[in-house]
């Protein structure tokens, strides 16, 4: 049996290309995408030719180290590419040891999957109330020239001297409509909203073109403070660009969360957007809220959805 294990991350800079770990991960998972073609003719009840047409291998994961992952990635996606020395993403599944933990990370045994080319985009990002932010990135891989997308080792070593552990945790912060705090937030789902264009041509079994053709994002905010005309109107409301906000909260290890005035909060900021409360519904009654931000073009253009990854609240 296996469990999951930390992302290996490749980063060029202008010296060298640098690994960089993903810990707090969970929900690692691969899937093959492969697509099998039976074909019969001559009347026969059974079909008589198997073969494989095509494959698009994804994996995804899960991580608590939303600064970490941010970082590296952004809101856009990155490009994972193979530079012939530097795999883009390599993810682990680390085997359990039979009446024990774990086995040792030299043991040879575990299991690693390297994405060679692609790309990766956070799909989701979660701040519950009292709960653990969370991020969830999605990795598309593509075949470049004669390399496949994926290389699959059932005799891997977990990398030496790389000891995994969830050391950032973040939670529920302010939610800030133009100056005025959000009462009773009780969850916060950032939906990226990156629609991927996914090409494969000249009879290739995998990917070869992998793009991003659109990116609409919407937040659903949820609280316990249903407030119509006192936040915002029957109708919704329009707010000018960067001026609705969400922070989420970073805890203290030991504590409880730090001070606010400290630069270790992440900020989410929304472009030109509108305000949509859609249900209220429960007991107690809770308000549904639909962020829905657009790009604004110009000299100086602002994104739908930006981020700051060292951020006090303010």
């Amino acid at each position: 049996m296996f469990t999951d294990w930390a992302v290996k991350l490749h980063t060029k800079t202008a010296q060298a290309a640098a690994a960089v770990y993903i810990d707090g991960i969970s929900d690692s998972s691969l899937n093959a995408n492969l697509q099998t073609l039976l074909e019969a003719g001559d009347g026969s009840v059974y079909a008589t030719f198997g073969s494989l047409v095509s494959g698009g291998p994804v994996a995804a994961f899960s991580t608590t180290d939303l600064k970490a992952f941010l970082d590296q990635c952004g809101l856009e996606g990155m490009l994972i590419d193979n530079d012939g020395t530097h795999p883009g993403v390599v993810m682990y599944f680390q085997k359990l040891l039979e009446g024990g933990t774990r086995e040792a990370a030299n043991a040879g045994c575990h299991i690693s999957t390297t994405i060679e080319n692609g790309i990766m985009v956070p799909r989701t990002i979660v701040l519950p109330h009292q709960g653990q932010a969370r991020v969830t990135a999605e990795i598309v891989g593509r075949k470049v020239g004669d390399v496949d997308p994926i290389v699959f080792s059932e005799t891997a070593d977990l990398p030496a001297a790389i000891y995994p552990s969830v050391s950032a945790v973040h939670t529920l912060g302010k939610v800030d409509l133009d100056g005025t705090p959000l009462d009773r937030v009780q969850n916060v789902a950032i939906e990226t909203g990156i629609l991927l264009a996914v090409e494969s041509s000249d009879g290739d079994r995998y990917p070869t073109k992998v793009s991003i053709a659109a990116i609409r994002p919407v937040v659903t905010v949820v609280c316990t403070k249903p407030e119509i005309t006192a936040t915002l109107t029957e109708d919704g409301l329009g707010y000018a660009a960067e001026k609705v906000i969400i922070y989420a909260r970073h805890r203290a290890e030991g504590g409880t969360v730090v001070a606010d005035a400290t630069a270790t909060h992440v900020k989410f900021t929304l472009g030109k957007c509108r305000a949509d409360w859609t249900r209220i519904d429960g007991s107690p009654k809770a308000m549904a809220l639909t962020l829905t931000p657009w790009y604004t073009a110009g000299a100086e253009p602002v994104s739908p959805l930006a981020i700051n990854t060292a951020s006090a609240i303010t």
